[in-house]
């Protein structure tokens, strides 16, 4: 059989694959028109005892979703068994079926009677691929025993399709760490109802975590127009756009690590910090995360003073101090608002400083913020 082609259209496809809802669909509706074959399917985490694998087809098997989740719980049980997954060990190996497992061992493997078979998998060509990131998955064509009989032209096809295979699986390896990364911390700060508002280096509201679109929808403390975020109160957005204008120009000026500015709403009392975000020569400036924005109700609870406490072993009084700090009061403003002295207060900041290990007020802030980020 003469060699398969390689078409720029099939590659094009599979670079796009990592931006797909479900990651690769239509590359794999594109390599089954391509090669001509039944099925094709990636595994993007391959079984092992007692996990199921995660397996993107490109036609919808000819199964029942009940059927499928009986198989994919058979397959967490059974998943040691594969012959095909078995034998292919090293990045880039490529194997035929029939290279492992003749028809007789097929009837005899459990395996093949609980997964391959109710998929109509009676011919397959795999490959297994891996990134430097870890991530490992395989890749096969499929089909019944009169369909397609996969051989050397195809193995020289799916070693062809390898770098750039490799090299799509690494672009959705670092999307997919990226996107659970800021899940994870957004939770986080969701947990703690810390609005999280990320804008970009021309001012414009790239992302917001659940308890900021939940401020932004109360319209009590933000208002959006367009995509351009702003403090509800004549003072206070004025401030907050300051503190914007501010943070951008820092940036710019590589003076990001530098810049962080707290204070509280004169209209609704909620804390804001605004802090710059250092810029990355190697990216485009615009569309960068440029400005993170923190903001906690007035009454958003003691979440937050309970973490501060058990992550610098502060007392309740020092947390419940270190929290007003951090949404912006001065020591008078925290003095009034805990009901203490001013001496008092000031006496609990240097007990606090020492403990944290910062200077002031700012340092106070950001080590606070971002210890809180990293709990994800």
């Amino acid at each position: 059989m003469k060699d398969i082609e390689l078409p720029e259209a099939l590659l094009l496809s599979l670079y796009g694959g990592p931006l797909e809802d479900m990651p690769w669909r239509g590359f794999l509706k594109a390599l089954i028109d391509h090669v001509g074959c039944n099925n094709a399917a990636i595994t993007l985490q391959l079984s092992r005892r007692g996990l199921a694998p995660m397996v993107i087809w490109g036609n919808p098997p000819p199964i029942t979703a009940a059927q499928a989740r009986d198989i994919d719980d058979r397959h967490a049980a059974l998943g040691h068994l594969d012959p095909l997954r078995n034998a292919l060990r090293r990045s880039g190996d490529i194997m035929l079926l029939e290279e492992v497992a003749s028809s007789d061992d097929l009837v005899d493997n459990e395996f093949y009677r609980t997964v391959f078979h109710p998929y109509g998998i009676e011919r397959a060509v795999g490959m297994f691929v891996t990134e430097p990131g870890g991530m490992e998955c395989n890749i096969g064509l499929t089909g019944p025993i009169d369909g397609v009989r996969f051989g050397a032209a195809h193995k020289r096809f799916l070693a062809r399709l390898r770098p750039h295979f490799e090299q799509s699986l690494s672009l959705f390896s670092r999307i997919y760490r990226d996107e659970s990364e800021i899940e994870v911390l957004t939770d986080t700060l969701d947990r703690l109802t810390i609005g999280t508002f990320i804008i970009d280096g021309k001012g414009t509201l790239i992302r917001a975590n659940g308890a900021a679109r939940r401020m932004i929808q109360q319209a009590d403390i933000f208002t959006l127009h367009g995509n351009q975020l702003s403090l509800r109160g004549r003072s206070d957005s004025t401030r907050f756009a300051e503190a914007i204008r501010e943070a951008l120009a820092a940036r710019m000026e590589e003076a990001a690590a530098e810049y962080v500015r707290a204070f509280r709403c004169a209209d609704s009392g909620a804390g804001i910090l605004v802090r710059a975000v250092k810029r990355d020569r190697s990216r485009p400036t615009d569309p960068s995360p440029a400005v993170v924005v923190y903001a906690t109700e007035v009454n958003g609870g003691n979440a937050l003073e309970r973490l501060i406490a058990a992550l610098f072993d502060l007392s309740p009084s020092e947390a419940n101090l270190a929290a007003l700090l951090t949404q912006g009061l001065t020591l008078a403003e925290a003095a009034r608002e805990s009901g203490l002295t001013e001496s008092t207060v000031r006496s609990y900041s240097k007990r606090i400083f020492a403990k944290v290990g910062v200077n002031r007020q700012a340092e106070l802030i950001r080590l606070i913020l971002r210890s809180v980020a990293m709990l994800g």
